[in-house]
């Protein structure tokens, strides 16, 4: 289990072998979902390493189905069809300055994972695909064209065995600024598209896939 309370905001997360409940609140919000571990599901847990007494061990879980409900505003909101959820659990320690993209999106029966930047030179990469719930790892570091000046453009991601594009429809924009420390993430929810190699040389088609795909610069 984990807690944490600050500026008028709770969250707590119960993690149980049969899968995650998630809790939220704040000023006019009330979050409560159940996130199941369907049996048989796989995730993708990488460790990362920058030298020998410094590292990242990152599962990102793409694709868990949820429930429950979200109350904004005195609005209740039922989550159920339609949406996933994906976990990202770490462990380690971040150099004091990094920059990673991450991109994640799902439709049933299929998920992709897609990570850059900060795993760049380890001999590691997050990058994954999954078809009815089984991982094919794919080891390429990949390539990431985007406009800074306008996000909303479409994204390339590419490598050997990806080839995708993201087209965005939604930009959420988070930024802290506390002299040493500061942090600035532009993350784009939209569509997905082309198509990734999976393990037995085949293409899959990656057409009606929805997430996100994020820039995020971090000092920490």
């Amino acid at each position: 289990a984990a807690r944490v309370e600050g500026g008028g905001v709770r969250v707590e997360i119960d993690q149980e072998p049969g899968g995650t409940r998630l809790r939220a609140y704040a000023p006019d919000l009330t979050l409560d979902l159940e996130i199941p571990l369907p049996e048989g599901h796989e995730s993708l847990g990488v460790v990362v390493p920058w030298g020998p007494r410094r590292f990242q061990y990152t599962v990102k879980d793409v694709g868990r189905p949820v429930h429950g409900r979200l109350v904004l505003g005195g609005a209740e909101h039922e989550v159920g069809e339609g949406a996933f959820a994906v976990l990202d659990h770490g462990r380690g320690k971040w150099p004091y300055s990094v920059v990673w993209n991450w991109a994640a999106g799902h439709a049933p029966g299929l998920s992709v994972q897609l990570g850059g930047k900060w795993t760049d030179g380890t001999g590691s990469t997050e990058n994954a695909l999954f078809v009815d719930g089984r991982l094919h790892k794919i080891g390429a570091e990949l390539e990431w064209v985007y406009d800074r000046s306008d996000w909303l453009k479409p994204w390339r991601i590419a490598g050997e065995g990806v080839e995708v594009e993201f087209t965005p429809f939604h930009e959420k924009i988070s930024r802290t600024e506390l002299g040493v420390v500061g942090s600035e993430t532009h993350q784009c929810f939209g569509h997905f598209g082309g198509r990734v190699r999976a393990g037995d040389g085949s293409w899959v088609t990656l057409d009606g896939l929805t997430g996100w795909a994020e820039e995020a610069r971090q000092r920490w």
